[in-house]
């Protein structure tokens, strides 16, 4: 096709995108783009002519602003996006979003930024090169190696989806062809609550009826709603114009709503609309704006919403909570939340870029079981920015992957242990979206950049276990050490690089400068099939890997995640040690980092020990400061997989006081001390054969270790004070009697006779 011909079929296709509300999308990607891109700019400035323009570049990158002074007059008014905070931008719709490839290709940006296109829009994108001298590419390199296994099929992708216009070397045009659906023709609702200058507000039916659904916050008891639906389907919106209806129908005294979400800007959409709804019912209100122009607050006479960080979110109070981008938080926070608040909204993405859906249904469904929650889930469907059907949308969830689907395989009588050649797998869709699927469904938190890193990092491995049609438990690694010199004097000095995570953080943490010579692999992702989970073919995967690790002479295997006590108890029970937990709570997942490892070589094993008691020391002696908000439950797994013994010996004056404690003679705040010191022994014997129940170590951990408020172990660990007292009770008894042969019986005075040197100063 010659350019006047492709021209041609943009204009026509421009024309009709238009009419029927979709959106087209022209890739450059040639030397010399600037003609095309004018070219393409001027067309659409011809046929469409809508207000709303984006360009989306990195501004500090050299020759970016000048390749922006080459359109701006083709551009006219124009947001200008730096990547790096398209974030704040989601809320957003526009008529013509432009993005510069030229120095950066990375998906998650792709992914947000296409979004944020109305139908009706264009979506531009140009390069000199998809693979040469960009950032997001050369940090996945190795030793100055990379593949470009996912460019190769991001170009495929572009040729096999209509609405798609590419321009180089050639031009090829493929029109959309299809039928699209409106989505925003409404029926009016047989009855309605709430007012109907709300429902005025709402798009589509579907935001009708979830509008209609805040009413269940009126209840009694506990009450838990949970909003689900793919980017661009209004969820965000209708939970703010919940919120206004909620307070503008509110016979309480007062209302206070706190929103949460990964940061403000992810809240913007909710704030914005709780706001607009307020307005529209003439309810009188004040907006107090951030540094960025975004709403953080909304106060009234009698009612305010307010926006607060996860972490903080926990220990709030209010009327009721709203978690937005619910699955970009940790499920320990969200765990939190249902324990600490009677009322809670979960509203979030799922197919997008915060998180996958089915992984965080499955995580929040079991923890709503957990703690018994009355839940009305709800899901949205129809997209509000373009018609339903719209053909950028499908090309897009097609090139990113964004819902892969892993499928059982119908029959277990041959299997086999497999390394997966990544050319082929990524050439081949079916198999990458089984193997990704499985991935990505126990690993909630996924965004469209790890299947670039998992395709075009020469250091990433795939193995799994594969049956005849196909995978049953899949896994990624990343080979890790064999530093240089420079690399680990580096690391011990706070410098930082990209890679090695289990290496840089062992050599800051740790500080055994061996460590960085030796091999590794990093587990990044162990997963099976969802159908056949807790069977036990992870744990068979992952023994498989590390006799394949032991014949390849690999010095250790390990792992790094978030802390979720399920992981964390998996990793435990197939021998894993824990050797480092971050000494900062991630704010926006509400968890510490963990590192585990299972050493191979004799050296590993001997610094692997080193290692595992260090970390005890720190986490038993800092609990009460720097892991001071970590939960118990955490805790005690941590401590759990820690063999590091020491022994920790209790004076006759401690002995006394427990005795006098078991009594009832003295109150716990009396004899504190003394049940501190038996405690720590208990949890720094790593000699034992038994154990105390969980709920009791969790209590020790929390009281006696962290020194948490009485009032708080309900929030955390679900007893109250009289509970709580009680089972520090029964495990004192325990404790003293397997140490000491003590109770209840025993002497609560010491003569002085029987001590020794150790009360004596000098």
């Amino acid at each position: 096709m010659d350019s006047e011909e492709f021209f041609s079929a943009l204009r026509e296709a421009l024309m009709d995108s238009r009419r029927r509300f979709y959106r087209n999308l022209v890739y450059i990607e040639k030397t010399d783009y600037l003609e095309d891109l004018r070219r393409v700019l001027s067309l659409f400035n011809e046929t469409q002519g809508g207000a709303r323009r984006a360009y989306a570049f990195h501004p500090w990158a050299t020759g970016s602003k000048e390749r922006l002074s080459a359109v701006k007059d083709l551009l006219g008014q124009v947001d200008d996006i730096d990547y790096s905070s398209s974030e704040y931008y989601l809320g957003r719709t526009y008529d013509l979003v432009v993005l510069d490839l030229v120095d950066n290709f990375q998906p998650n940006y792709v992914g947000r930024l296409t979004d944020l296109t109305s139908g009706g829009g264009l979506v531009v994108m140009y390069t000199d090169n998809l693979t040469q001298n960009k950032i997001f590419r050369n940090s996945i390199a190795r030793k100055g190696v990379v593949h470009e296994h996912y460019e190769q099929r991001f170009r495929r992708k572009l040729n096999e989806h209509e609405g798609i216009f590419r321009i180089g070397p050639g031009y090829e045009a493929r029109p959309f062809k299809g039928e699209v659906k409106p989505t925003t023709e409404k029926k009016r609702l047989k009855s309605m609550y709430f007012p109907k200058e709300l429902h005025d507000l709402c798009l589509t039916d579907e935001q009708d009826k979830v509008l209609e659904e805040f009413r269940i916050l009126y209840r009694g008891g506990k009450r838990i709603l949970v909003i689900t639906a793919p980017r661009g389907r209004g969820k965000s919106a209708v939970t703010g114009l919940g919120i206004a209806a909620f307070i503008a129908d509110s016979d309480r005294e007062r209302t206070r709503v706190v929103i949460t979400a990964p940061s403000l800007a992810s809240a913007s959409q909710i704030m914005e609309f709780a706001k607009k709804g307020l307005d529209a019912l003439q309810v009188p209100n004040e907006a107090e704006m951030s540094d960025i122009g975004i709403v953080r607050a909304i106060r009234g006479d009698n009612f305010s919403v307010v926006y607060v960080s996860p972490e903080t979110a926990v220990g709030e109070d209010g009327t009721f909570l709203v978690v937005d981008e619910a699955a970009a938080i940790g499920i320990n926070l969200l765990a939190q939340y249902v324990n600490r608040w009677r009322k809670v909204v979960f509203v979030s993405t799922v197919y997008g870029y915060e998180g996958s859906g089915k992984a965080f249904l499955r995580y929040l469904k079991n923890i709503l079981e957990e703690k018994k929650a009355w839940t009305r889930w709800l899901t949205m469907s129809k997209p509000l920015r373009y018609a339903e059907g719209d053909p950028v949308e499908k090309w897009l969830y097609d090139a990113l992957l964004l819902n892969p689907e892993p499928a059982k395989p119908k029959s277990l009588e041959s299997v086999e242990f497999v390394t997966l050649d990544k050319e082929t797998l990524f050439h081949d869709d079916v198999q990458l979206s089984q193997a990704y699927g499985i991935l990505v469904s126990a690993h909630y938190r996924n965004n469209p950049d790890d299947l670039m890193i998992m395709g075009d990092g020469p250091h990433h491995i795939l193995k799994a276990i594969r049956a005849e049609d196909g995978f049953i438990s899949v896994s990624q690694i990343s080979e890790e050490g064999n530093l240089s010199d420079s690399m680990i004097d580096l690391a011990l000095k706070g410098g930082t690089f990209d890679g090695d995570l289990i290496p840089d953080r062992l050599l800051k943490h740790v500080r055994i400068k061996e460590f960085g010579k030796l091999s590794g692999w990093r587990i990044v992702r162990i997963a099976t099939v969802p159908e056949l989970q807790d069977k036990g073919f992870g744990s068979q995967l992952l023994q498989m890997i590390l006799e394949d690790a032991k014949l390849q002479g690999v010095d250790w295997v390990g792992s790094s995640f978030m802390g979720d006590p399920k992981v964390l108890r998996f990793w435990i029970r197939n021998g894993f040690t824990p050797v480092h937990v971050s000494p900062k709570r991630n704010e926006k997942f509400g968890d510490f980092p963990v590192v585990v490892i299972y050493p191979i070589s004799d050296m590993s094993k001997r610094i692997v020990g080193i290692a595992s008691h260090v970390f005890k020391e720190k986490l038993l002696n800092t609990i009460h400061d720097v892991y001071f908000n970590m939960t118990p439950d955490m805790a005690m797994l941590l401590l759990q997989g820690s063999k590091a013994h020491l022994d920790v010996g209790l004076s006759k004056v401690h002995l006394a006081k427990l005795v006098a404690f078991l009594q009832g003679t003295s109150p716990y705040e009396s004899s504190a001390d003394a049940i501190h010191v038996l405690v720590m022994k208990y949890f720094w014997d790593g000699k034992r054969d038994w154990k105390l129940d969980d709920d009791l170590e969790k209590v020790l951990l929390a009281k006696v270790l962290q020194g948490m408020p009485w009032s708080y172990l309900n929030v955390v660990i679900g007893k109250g004070r009289t509970n709580s007292t009680e089972a520090i009770h029964e495990a004192v008894s325990i404790l003293a009697k397997r140490y000491y042969n003590l109770d209840e019986e025993g002497e609560i005075a010491v003569s002085l006779q029987d001590l020794g040197d150790e009360f004596t100063t000098r």
